[in-house]
C-alpha cells in the first residue's frame, strides 16, 4: 500500500505523514517547495497545485492521494481532478461546503468512470456531521430536522491555514452557505433556530446560521426535511474582524492543541436525539480521520464515485473504531 500526502509540510500533512509512517505504510510526501520537503524520512515528489501533469506524475502508482491542503476553494480542485487521471483513490479535509458539493456534482462521475473513489470533508466536523446524522436518524425512523454545530474548547489556537481558509470564504461563511430544505438545497442567512445549547451549558447561546459540510452529505443517505449548520453568533463577530494583516501574524504551527465537540441534534416527532463527537485536538484528529479513511479505501472500502463517510462504513464501527486516537463519541434521547 503506497499513500501519498499532498500538502506534507503543512500542519495537518505533517500529521497525515506521522500516523502513516507510524503504521508501517508507505509514505509519499508531496507538495510544491522541495525545500520545506526535505525534513521527511520519505519518497519526496514536486508538483504545485496548478500543474496538473506534474500532479499527475506525481499520484502515479499511488494508492490513495490524502489532500491536506489549508486552503481548498480556487486551488484544490487541481488535485482531485490529478487523483482521478492517475487512477488514485482521493481523500481531503476540506471543510469548505461549496467545494465539497462540487467534488460530488462534478467530479464524483469523472472519478465513477475511472473507477477511483472520492472521500471529501473527512474531517472532525465531516465525519460526525455524516455518521451521526445518519446514526440517529436511523434510531428515530428517519428525521424532520437535523441541526449541526462545532464548539471549540477555550484554550484551543487556530492555524495560519485556518485563518486563510476563513478569508477566503468569509462572504460565503457570513451568509451562511447551504441548508438542505424540503428535499433541495437553499441559501440565505436565517437559520430555522436562532439559539443552541451547548453541552453542560446552563442556558442557550444566540447563533448563526454556517455553512457546515455535513449539509451536503447527509442528503445523500438519510431522508429529512430540515438539515443546517450554525455557529455562535459571537464567533462570527470575531471573524468578521480579521484582516491580512492577521493571517500574516498568525502561527503557522498553534501553540496549543485545538479541542472540540461536533454536535449533531436529531428531531422526529416530538422527540430529539443529540450526537457528540469530541476530540483532543481537530488538527491533529482529521489528520488521523484521514488516514484511517484513506487505508481503508487502499483495502477496498467504499465504490467508485464520491462517497459521503455514511456511504463508506458502518456508523457504529467506524465511530468506535475511533478510540484510539482520543476520540470519543455519543448518541442519546434528549428530555
Amino acid at each position: 500500500m503506497k499513500i501519498a500526502v499532498y500538502g506534507a509540510s503543512g500542519h495537518v500533512g505533517r500529521f497525515a505523514v506521522d500516523e502513516l509512517r507510524g503504521r508501517g505504510i508507505d509514505v509519499v510526501v508531496v507538495g510544491r517547495n522541495a525545500e520545506r520537503l526535505n525534513g521527511f524520512e520519505a519518497e519526496v515528489r514536486v508538483a504545485a497545485a496548478d500543474d496538473h501533469e506534474a500532479l499527475v506524475a506525481a499520484f502515479t502508482g499511488i494508492d490513495v492521494v490524502i489532500s491536506t491542503l489549508p486552503d481548498f476553494t480556487g486551488t484544490g480542485e487541481g488535485v482531485v481532478r490529478a487523483a482521478i487521471a492517475a487512477g488514485a483513490h482521493y481523500v481531503d479535509v476540506a471543510g469548505e461546503q461549496l467545494f465539497v458539493k462540487k467534488i460530488f456534482d462534478e467530479y464524483g462521475p469523472l472519478a465513477e468512470n475511472a473507477g477511483v473513489t472520492l472521500a471529501p470533508a473527512i474531517t472532525e466536523a465531516g465525519i460526525f456531521g455524516d455518521l451521526l446524522a445518519n446514526l440517529g436518524a436511523a434510531r428515530l425512523g428517519g428525521a424532520d430536522e437535523i441541526v449541526l454545530s462545532h464548539l471549540a474548547a477555550p484554550g484551543g489556537e487556530g492555524s495560519r491555514g485556518s485563518m486563510r481558509t476563513v478569508l477566503r470564504n468569509l462572504e460565503v461563511f457570513t451568509s451562511g452557505g447551504l441548508s438542505w430544505i424540503d428535499g433541495e438545497f437553499r441559501t440565505g442567512p436565517q437559520p430555522q433556530r436562532d439559539t443552541f445549547l451547548p453541552p453542560a451549558a446552563p442556558e442557550p447561546i444566540a447563533v448563526m446560521k454556517f455553512p457546515q459540510p455535513s449539509v451536503v452529505t447527509i442528503p445523500r443517505h438519510t431522508t429529512a426535511a430540515s438539515i443546517e449548520g450554525v455557529l455562535a453568533k459571537s464567533i462570527f463577530e470575531i471573524v468578521g474582524t480579521v484582516t491580512e494583516s492577521d493571517l500574516a501574524n498568525a502561527p503557522e504551527t498553534p501553540g496549543a492543541p485545538a479541542a472540540y465537540s461536533m454536535v449533531t441534534d436529531i428531531y422526529r416527532d416530538g422527540r430529539h436525539l443529540r450526537g457528540i463527537g469530541s476530540g483532543p485536538d481537530a488538527y491533529r484528529n482529521s489528520a488521523q480521520l484521514a488516514v484511517e479513511t484513506a487505508v481503508r479505501i487502499a483495502a477496498g472500502a467504499g465504490k467508485p464515485g464520491a462517497q459521503s463517510p455514511a456511504e463508506l462504513f458502518d456508523p457504529v464501527e467506524f465511530l468506535d473504531a475511533l478510540g484510539e486516537f482520543g476520540i470519543t463519541w455519543t448518541l442519546g434521547e434528549v428530555r
